[in-house]
Parts: C-alpha cells; sequence; structure tokens
C-alpha cells in the first residue's frame, strides 16, 4: 500500500478576504503522479504553493509524511532544509524561477546553497546539462533562451536536487509542440525513478499520459476526481468547470 506523501484536511485559503480555496481535502500517495485540473482562477498555483510551504492554510492542515507544514516548523533550519531537498517546485513563469547570469549558475545554485563540494556541483550540474538536453546552452543568460529553454532550465534546477516530489505548474503552457513533447517525455521518464508529481494543468488532451490520478477544481473547490478516463467521460463536469465549451 502507498504511503501518503501529503495529506490535506479541510484546508481553505484566501488573498486578501477573496477565497482561493476552500475545505480542500486529499491526499498524493507516493510514486503516483496526480493532476489538479481547472480554469485560471481556480486555486491550482495556490494549491501548489501550499505543498510547497511558500503559503500556509488559513484553517484545515497539510500534513506532508505526517508532519505538519506550518510556519514554525519552517522556521527550524533542520525542517526546513531537509524538506527543501526533498520537495521542488517549478513555476508555471521560468522567468519568475531564473535569475542568475548563465544556465550553469543557474543549475548550481541550490547545491551551493546546501554546501556541496564543488567538484560534485561540477559533475552533477554537467550530468543534469546533459539530462536535459541543454549542454549547449551552459554559458547563456537564461533570460536570452526561448520558452522551452527556459522551461527545461528551469526543471534542471529543480531536479538536480533529486527531490522526491515535484510540483508543475502548467509545465507545458506557451510552448511550442517539440518543447512540449520534451516535457511530457520528461514528466514520464520521472514515473521510472519512483518521482510523486503533482501537475497544475488545464490541458486535458495530455491527461493520459502524464497524470494516474485527477483532481477538478472549480472556484476553490473539489468539483471530480478519478482517473484521466473517468475524468474525461464526465462532460457535465467539465463544462461545469469551463475546462471545455
Amino acid at each position: 500500500m502507498a504511503v501518503d506523501v501529503f495529506e490535506l484536511d479541510n484546508v481553505s485559503f484566501a488573498y486578501r478576504g477573496v477565497t482561493a480555496l476552500h475545505r480542500v481535502s486529499l491526499t498524493v500517495p507516493a510514486g503516483r503522479r496526480l493532476a489538479l485540473l481547472g480554469a485560471n482562477g481556480c486555486g491550482k498555483s495556490t494549491l501548489l504553493r501550499i505543498l510547497d510551504g511558500l503559503y500556509f492554510a488559513d484553517s484545515g492542515t497539510v500534513r506532508y509524511h505526517g508532519a505538519a507544514l506550518t510556519e514554525v516548523e519552517f522556521e527550524h533550519d533542520s525542517f526546513s532544509h531537509a524538506f527543501r531537498k526533498r520537495v521542488g517546485l517549478v513555476f508555471q513563469n521560468p522567468d519568475v524561477q531564473l535569475f542568475c547570469p548563465t544556465v550553469f549558475d543557474e543549475i548550481a545554485f541550490g547545491p551551493l546553497q546546501l554546501g556541496w563540494e564543488k567538484d560534485r556541483i561540477r559533475s552533477t550540474v554537467a550530468e543534469a546539462l546533459e539530462y536535459f538536453e541543454i549542454a549547449d546552452l551552459r554559458d547563456r543568460a537564461p533570460h536570452r533562451l526561448s520558452g522551452g529553454e527556459k522551461k527545461r532550465v528551469a526543471l534542471a534546477s529543480v531536479l538536480i536536487m533529486n527531490p522526491e516530489v515535484i510540483l508543475l505548474d502548467e509545465p507545458t503552457a506557451a510552448l511550442d509542440p517539440r518543447s512540449q513533447g520534451q516535457i511530457v517525455h520528461l514528466m514520464k521518464s520521472w514515473e521510472a525513478l519512483g518521482k510523486t508529481l503533482v501537475i497544475a494543468t488545464h490541458d486535458l488532451h495530455l491527461l493520459a499520459e502524464i497524470a494516474d490520478d485527477c483532481i477538478v477544481l472549480d472556484k476553490g473547490r473539489i468539483a471530480g476526481r478519478g482517473t484521466p478516463a473517468q475524468i474525461l467521460a464526465d462532460e457535465t463536469m467539465l463544462r461545469a468547470a469551463n475546462l471545455i465549451r
């Protein structure tokens, strides 16, 4: 039986009085790929940030391997460092995430913060550059890259830490078909490595390839859940959630 990586119980969150999530309860089993589906503004990105410990629930509980994710816990360096090594978030817009002068520096940033030895950093960054097919971009400035290239650099900067959980916010949004295919191929390869994926998306045609389970969000509430096949077969729910016309 799979261990639950995350457990959310009646989680609510609001921005300046505007509800983003309302009494959301769900579990994320280890080694599974969970898709968070919904139209823009439904609460997908907020939920990812709560799972990543960037936001904290106004009410309800969020647990990671049984430990509560609270501001108090993250004040303890031992907990915070361990969590950041094991859980990684890739933002929808890579420009929010990329800030170093070169691609090499960007990918090396996380290991440097954790005090890795320089030889280990060089060799691991070289492996990441090859794995993500961006070795030729090593000395380029991230802000000068194409959308697909930026996305792969952002992924590499997170995956170099070898997290057990990867949180992805609209990973294929605004990419050309070739870049989209590359990202999907990478996500499928992580399943064989036992990674747990939580993927926020509104892209239904990729659902069967990238997800084992689905949660549909509508106005901050859970409107449905099931396998990709079950969700795609429920046209009434998909229309109500503004996922299809």
